[in-house]
């Protein structure tokens, strides 16, 4: 009894406490969410009940993923983007896309110095263009060198450069291995965290622009040559990157890149899938559909908006491509079409990777 009396009264406020811990953690994501403001903590209990449903279902199934090549971490995570891209992505796409990038930013500065320092590289901010861009640097010069310029994804309106922090430390790792194991090139590898401008407030063509011109400032202040030069890219990066290969094809061929990694692009923005026909992925139709009209929202010309999409475009003469998409995301199918098409017209350097039950950019 003595015991009880002693322990409840500290208990029950730091119960109290962390609980409005959680849920200020819970209004700061809902914030992104809700339009008008005074939403906020209602749409934060919605997203702790969904929370909550998960874990219970979970918890019924003995916390098994419902795929053998998916955690259950893995699975919740998904679960929620899901949920929160299904309800709310139309406000995301347009509204509140400002309030979203915040938190992709964040989440980059906190993994940036573990994660370069487990794949030894040295982060180094850039101011170019008008915006802030962050090295991978290499510290081993070496004579020959590779840089990798970055293209993140956000469908055009959201997320950050530093939120694929962690993947560029891996191509950078990657690359190095590869070009040392199978060609027996030891080089230096660099990698771009490429910063562009995202609707709402800058709209098609100044992402796409943007991604052009900071491969331009690469090639002059870093004394490299374009066939030393890879472009990666995910979702809406990968894109742009694919897209800016076809306009080097046109307007400077001899400044082509040596490669593109191309981590599930959007390849046809006539036709991205619905929800029905990709149930697991994290793209909700509301998200997607709407980031898309959001950044195309000022080409209003039939032909012009045709041309928007790579697939409709020849395949030929670009850049050894790697291309790669989850087969439980909304994209996968134009992908197929995608690599269909490069088949048709004779095209051999394109590789496809396919990742079993795998949704949106796993990467």
């Amino acid at each position: 009894m003595a015991f009880g009396s002693i322990v409840l009264p500290i208990l029950v406020p730091v119960i109290v406490i962390l609980y409005l811990l959680f849920f200020s953690a819970f209004c700061y994501i809902a914030w992104s969410f809700a339009s008008p403001a005074v939403k906020v903590p209602f749409i934060a209990l919605k997203l702790q009940f969904k929370l909550v449903l998960l874990l219970f279902e979970g918890a019924a199934r003995g916390f098994k993923p419902t795929f053998p090549e998916w955690t259950f971490t893995y699975e919740l995570t998904i679960s929620m983007m899901r949920y929160m891209f299904y309800e709310y992505g139309s406000i995301v796409a347009d509204a509140n896309a400002t309030r979203l990038r915040g938190p992709f930013q964040l989440h980059g500065k906190t993994i940036l110095k573990s994660c370069c320092r487990k794949h030894n590289t040295i982060p180094e901010k850039l101011v170019a263009n008008g915006m802030e861009h962050m090295w991978m640097r290499d510290p081993e010069k070496k004579e020959h060198r590779v840089v990798v310029i970055h293209y993140h994804g956000g469908g055009y309106c959201i997320s950050d450069p530093l939120q694929d922090v962690e993947l560029a430390n891996l191509e950078h790792t990657k690359l190095k291995q590869i070009l040392k194991e199978q060609h027996k090139l030891d080089v230096s590898v660099d990698v771009l965290l490429a910063n562009y401008r995202m609707a709402p407030e800058f709209l098609y063509p100044t992402s796409l622009n943007d991604c052009f011109d900071m491969y331009k400032y690469v090639l002059e202040h870093e004394n490299i040559a374009p066939n030393h030069v890879v472009f990666s890219g995910d979702s809406a990066g990968a894109e742009m990157s694919m897209t800016n290969c076809m306009r080097l094809r046109k307007e400077s061929p001899e400044l082509q890149p040596a490669a593109a990694l191309c981590y599930s692009p959007v390849v046809d923005f006539s036709e991205t899938g619905n929800d029905e026909k990709s149930p697991y992925c994290i793209l909700a139709a509301n998200f997607a559909d709407s980031c898309l009209a959001t950044y195309l929202r000022s080409v209003k010309d039939p032909e012009e908006r045709r041309l928007v999409s790579p697939i409709n475009h020849s395949l030929r003469d670009l850049p050894p491509t790697f291309l790669q998409w989850g087969d439980l995301e909304r994209f996968y199918e134009q992908g197929l079409r995608f690599k269909a098409k490069a088949d048709a017209e004779g095209v051999t350097n394109i590789e496809l990777d396919v990742l079993k039950n795998m949704v949106h950019d796993p990467v």
